[in-house]
């Protein structure tokens, strides 16, 4: 359960770096010589996923706003899984003590 819980806390930074990324591109559409990025996700070897910012090659606020309400998702999916390995946890405890 601590595994998942580890998991979901990779997939939780990655989502908060993805959000990161898109409120800067919007805060900066406007800004001369600005370089939009994107978050490119990889899986890492324990199963965890981990983010790295990337030029984006679209910046248009259509897409940063689709992309601003899929980071949301994710992130809320992770820490769903967080909580409920959690809880999972908790429950063991409970019938072992």
């Amino acid at each position: 359960m601590i595994d998942a819980m580890m998991k979901a806390a990779s997939g939780i930074q990655a989502a908060s770096l993805w959000m990161q990324s898109t409120a800067s591109n919007i805060a900066n559409s406007n800004t001369p010589g600005y370089q939009p990025v994107t978050v490119a996700n990889r899986t890492t070897p324990d199963g965890g996923v981990s983010g790295q910012l990337v030029p984006s090659p679209r910046a248009d606020l259509a897409t940063q706003m689709a992309s601003q309400m899929e980071a949301s998702t994710a992130m809320k999916a992770n820490m769903a899984v967080f909580a409920a390995a959690g809880r999972a946890y908790k429950s063991l405890i409970d019938i072992v003590a």
